[in-house]
């Protein structure tokens, strides 16, 4: 099988779970006789480079290949980074039998966009998405805002991937139950397999440490940290002189109080570090885990959230007893006062009640909860056993991947089926007020589309310039051109008029100073040929004359959507019964933004669309256009007659509105839901400049820690 690996993560350069899971997962396949390729993001590499790790492939490769740092923000940019690739190494070697992705940051997100929207590099390539550690669920643990952008889309894409994969696979039982909480998994199988796990180095030896209490894994809010250290207080406060040590990073940010959790921890519990109590010993590497652990008494994973962690069966395989929470997948790995300890954070005294009882356990008790942790790790999480449980799963889904007919929509209203009259005509509806300066170069671009039969209407909506009569008596000359000449009723009215009088069955709008690629409507009508439940489709658009700036356009999906247009409205092509059924424009938007309505009418009954991730129409942004004549008071007009029109659409999504209102500031105020709008003092910073600062602060935790002392003396 040729096994290709999506991942952030890979050794040597991380340590964490899903680089942990990836190192393992490909060694067990490639010893298998499997020939696997890992890609893995380098901010080092400006190109790619290839490179052979044992017997994996590794193709490490830039995260601004493509130059889209002033388009999409990081996360986005890696996801469509991924799928350029992935492409790229298709065209040298063919396609895959399958890939594999992590659900975190959405990588496979544009990859799947890709492969939905018809390309064909992309075509019978089964995606599994493997569940680790999704951000939409995490990041409410840790107290970070979650609507506030681009967090928010990072979140909804991680969704769209997990609802868009072939198959899904989660190595624990607790982490679909936690999503089933977060989104709408009804009807998607979710495949139960443990991760793959092979101890490295010497056999643990049987010696401890009596009463060495160590907590091991980051310090984060999700990792129970704030319970921990309030259950110890308590035992500290009652005389007890227990000492526990804290193994792990400390330079997680704690946004609430604007602190790393290494300085909230030393701010709050700093009496008990100064008399011992507490000891902050911080990240280690992987390989000094045995050294660091190897005398603990007990080793505690009290995570409030978890998938099925490594720390626990890396810690359980060196012999040791863990004392851990139900509230996570490592319920799954331990089997209370069997080979481990387990207690519930809801159920009070009852980590104090298990702890205690560990340690009164007896030296040789000790030893042989320890041997029978290890041999729990090698006799569950072996090669042999997950590799078996692991091909039955991809060979299922490499078998049952087959097209769908329905586009796996995040939120899909129910619709009625509509008759789709005539033949397969597209007629593209060329609105038309003074514009005999442009529509030549508009026209011209219409009829080089690749799509047939195309038929082009102009509806004059009573044009007052001999100039602009001029070229429409010229262009009505040809024969795929019809011009239809009205008075003057607005943009609004000349659409739908347009609409009415449009031959076949396809329909697609273009502003007489704009232009399409000629490959844009055969990739549309494909889209809406593929899907029963895909009414219209747009793309990436390219600005020119006056900018030369890229606008990347996002499907249309609620809550989003009732905040902020997230697609180029005015350049959709349509199933025209779909747009006469719901999507006509409502000529008392007298301001703008009646295209945006229409879009909203179609999704609020059902008539969803798409967006091709590639620039294929072409804006001519010029002075004096409707656009630049649009003020505030006009957007807050029409933005309250469209929430108002369709209050009960709205209604449905009215928290989750508010919270990105709440998070963001008003819609009209942002664009890209991808980018970041502040920076860290809260003033709006250039995109690349901000992304460049974190990455420079991560790697420099001092000036980090500094910063962040600023920031809570200024506020």
């Amino acid at each position: 099988m040729k096994y290709w690996l999506l991942t952030t993560e890979y050794p040597p350069f991380y340590g964490g779970g899903i680089g942990t899971y990836c190192y393992f997962m490909s060694k067990m396949l490639s010893e298998n006789g499997h020939r696997v390729t890992v890609f893995v993001p380098d901010s080092s590499q400006s190109d790619y480079c290839i490179e052979a790790v044992h017997s994996v492939t590794v193709v490490r490769f830039g995260t601004n290949r493509k130059k889209l740092n002033q388009v999409l923000g990081y996360t986005a940019r890696l996801s469509y980074e991924f799928a350029a690739i992935v492409k790229e190494m298709i065209g040298q070697e063919g396609k895959p039998d399958c890939i594999e992705a992590q659900d975190y940051l959405g990588i496979a997100y544009y990859l799947q966009q890709f492969k939905l929207t018809g390309y064909p590099e992309y075509q019978n390539i089964p995606i599994i998405i493997t569940l680790h550690s999704p951000a939409f669920l995490y990041l409410e643990y840790n107290r970070i805002a979650t609507y506030k952008i681009p967090e928010y889309w990072t979140c909804e894409m991680e969704k769209q991937a997990i609802i868009a994969a072939d198959c899904v696979i989660s190595p624990s039982h607790f982490l679909p139950a936690a999503l089933e909480k977060e989104m709408d998994l009804s009807g998607k199988e979710i495949h139960i397999v443990p991760y793959p796990y092979e101890k490295k180095g010497p056999e643990s030896g049987t010696g401890f440490k009596r009463n060495k209490i160590v907590f091991y894994g980051k310090l984060s809010p999700q990792k129970g940290i704030f319970e921990l250290l309030s259950y110890f207080k308590e035992i500290w406060e009652e005389g007890h002189a227990y000492t526990l040590e804290l193994v792990g990073g400390t330079d997680i940010v704690y946004h609430p109080e604007r602190k790393t959790m290494g300085q909230l921890v030393k701010d709050k519990y700093g009496k008990y570090i100064d008399n011992g109590l507490l000891k902050i010993r911080g990240k280690i590497a992987p390989h000094q885990m045995a050294e660091t652990l190897g005398d603990a008494h007990v080793v505690i994973v009290p995570s409030l959230v978890e998938n099925l962690p490594y720390a626990v069966i890396e810690v359980m395989s060196h012999g040791k007893i863990v004392l851990a929470s139900i509230q996570g997948g490592q319920r799954e790995i331990i089997q209370n006062e069997k080979d481990g300890f387990l207690f519930d954070h809801n159920q009070e005294g009852n980590f104090r009640e298990q702890l205690f009882k560990i340690l009164a356990l007896s030296d040789a008790d000790v030893v042989a909860y320890g041997r029978r942790a290890a041999e729990k790790i090698r006799s569950s999480y072996n090669f042999e056993s997950i590799y078996t449980r692991k091909m039955a799963v991809m060979s299922k889904c490499c078998r049952e991947a087959q097209p769908k007919n329905y586009f796996p929509f995040l939120y899909q209203e129910p619709f009625v089926p509509l008759p789709e009259p005539g033949d397969a005509t597209l007629t593209v509806v060329i609105p038309y007020y003074n514009m005999g300066a442009y529509v030549n170069e508009c026209v011209a671009s219409v009829l080089q589309s690749s799509y047939k039969p195309l038929r082009i209407l102009i509806v004059n909506d009573g044009s007052t310039e001999k100039e602009s009569f001029a070229v429409l008596s010229e262009l009505e000359q040809h024969g795929q051109i019809t011009v239809i000449h009205k008075k003057n009723e607005g943009l609004a009215h000349t659409r739908n008029f347009g609409a009415q009088q449009a031959q076949g069955r396809y329909l697609a709008f273009l502003d007489a100073d704009d232009k399409v690629a000629p490959d844009y409507y055969e990739k549309a009508i494909a889209v809406l040929n593929r899907y029963e439940n895909v009414f219209f489709a747009g793309a990436w658009t390219q600005y020119f004359e006056n900018s030369a700036n890229i606008w990347p356009t996002f499907t249309p999906q609620p809550p989003y959507l009732l905040a902020h247009n997230p697609v180029n409205s005015s350049a959709l092509v349509y199933k025209k019964a779909a747009f006469l059924a719901a999507g006509q424009n409502d000529k008392a938007l007298e301001f703008g933004l009646e295209d945006y309505e229409s879009v909203i009418s179609l999704l609020r009954d059902g008539y969803n669309g798409v967006v091709l991730p590639e620039c294929l129409f072409y804006y001519r942004v010029r002075s004096g256009s409707m656009l630049r004549n649009m003020n505030k008071n006009k957007l807050l007009y029409s933005h309250k007659y469209i929430a108002e029109k369709h209050t009960s659409y709205y209604s449905k999504f009215a928290a989750q509105v508010v919270n990105l209102l709440n998070a963001n500031g008003p819609g009209y105020s942002f664009d890209n839901p991808t980018l970041e709008q502040k920076g860290l003092l809260d003033r709006k910073v250039i995109t690349p400049v901000y992304e460049r600062l974190k990455e420079y602060l991560n790697a420099n935790p001092k000036l980090k820690n500094w910063i962040l002392a600023r920031m809570r003396h200024r506020s």
